[in-house]
């Protein structure tokens, strides 16, 4: 927390004469039956949202007060209707190098420093060296590094949180290291590179923090286009790159949402884009799913309607372990004891007709 801020909302009690620090994300300006003007101010931080009015000197601080940017505020909290109200009577702006935009929007529960260290390992670890310059030239802007580690990955249905894309293209790019450990056929420094790469056009998409909206151009042309616009501008000033190279990382981007229906210009067609669009969409349904799980399940673990995914979902219960010892388990067939002297084989192919002829080997 930046010595700037001082109480969040979380904490407000009707009562109190507080000065903190908020965020406006809504400002209004309305009449009283005597036309006298006054404002109506949404303040708010990474704990929660309060409604405030301005009664006293409402056209002054209209000038001071503004959507989108961090203003200090002095006043009282009253208690409105069953709501707490905050009734402000003095705000200064707060200059930008001091607002700590963690403070007042919500943000990934990993720390960005370790995150930060763990993706510049993952570049590291690309094999070829083509790849591995062109991750190390892009991450290394500082116009795209500041963007790329601070931006959320979505509006609103996964990772929609400060740091949510770095968070979502590291647990991708972590996913696609042990696929291709495990399938040796993939292409492992192609599907990395994908993997960090895929959402990069999110930075240009969606609006800086604190908005949380599509930006104009995001809206005309999506980030899958707009990634692979700047990659070939990247890979134009990296001499010796083979186009072959950076034009199959194109349509691991180009085709990482998977089908036109979803936004995606083309299918996926080479293996390692296949890969990378379930390995994809996996980490994005799996952090939707949670966090809408702790944000909206009850008390016996199930949460309300998802009307995206078309269903209610339920948190899985949580066992104790089992301290008994685990039976023997049971040999496979060709692996039991020979019967009335019979060989293994002769024994194990009369026990594999007795289950079948009883409907169980199937």
């Amino acid at each position: 927390m930046s010595q700037i801020k001082g109480m969040f909302v979380k904490d407000l009690e009707a009562g109190r004469e507080i000065e903190s620090a908020f965020l406006v994300f809504n400002l209004n300006r309305g009449r009283t039956n005597r036309g006298a003007v006054y404002l109506n101010v949404e303040l708010g931080d990474n704990s929660g949202r309060v409604q405030g009015k301005v009664w006293d000197g409402a056209e002054a601080l209209g000038e001071v007060l503004a959507e989108g940017l961090v203003d200090k505020v002095k006043g009282y909290v009253d208690s409105y209707r069953g709501s707490l109200q905050f009734v402000i009577r003095q705000a200064w702006p707060v200059a930008a190098e001091d607002v700590d935009w963690t403070d007042y929007l919500k943000a990934s529960a990993r720390p960005e420093a370790e995150m930060t260290a763990e993706l510049w390992a993952l570049v590291n670890s690309v094999a070829d060296g083509d790849y591995r310059r062109l991750l190390s030239k892009i991450f290394s802007r500082p116009e795209v590094a500041e963007a790329f580690f601070m931006m959320p990955a979505a509006k609103s249905l996964h990772h929609a949180y400060l740091h949510g894309l770095l968070e979502h293209s590291l647990s991708v790019g972590q996913l696609a290291l042990m696929t291709s450990t495990h399938y040796p056929k993939l292409n492992a420094s192609l599907l990395i590179a994908g993997a960090v790469l895929h959402d990069l056009g999110k930075i240009w998409e969606f609006q800086r923090p604190p908005k949380s909206d599509y930006s104009t151009i995001g809206r005309l042309k999506g980030h899958l286009v707009m990634g692979c616009e700047y990659l070939g501008r990247v890979a134009e000033e990296l001499p010796g790159l083979p186009p072959q190279k950076w034009e199959l990382l194109h349509t691991l981007i180009l085709s990482h949402n998977g089908e036109p229906g979803c936004g995606a210009p083309v299918r996926p067609q080479i293996l390692d884009a296949i890969v990378l669009h379930h390995l994809d969409n996996i980490v994005a349904k799996i952090e939707a799913v949670d966090s809408f799980l702790e944000n909206e399940g009850d008390d016996a673990g199930w949460s309300s309607y998802h009307r995206l995914f078309g269903s209610y979902f339920l948190r899985t219960p949580e066992f104790e372990p089992t301290l008994e010892e685990a039976p023997e388990p049971e040999k496979p067939i060709g692996a039991q004891e020979p019967a009335n002297g019979d060989s293994p084989e002769q024994s194990a192919e009369g026990q594999e007709e007795e289950l079948l002829s009883a409907g169980r080997l199937f």
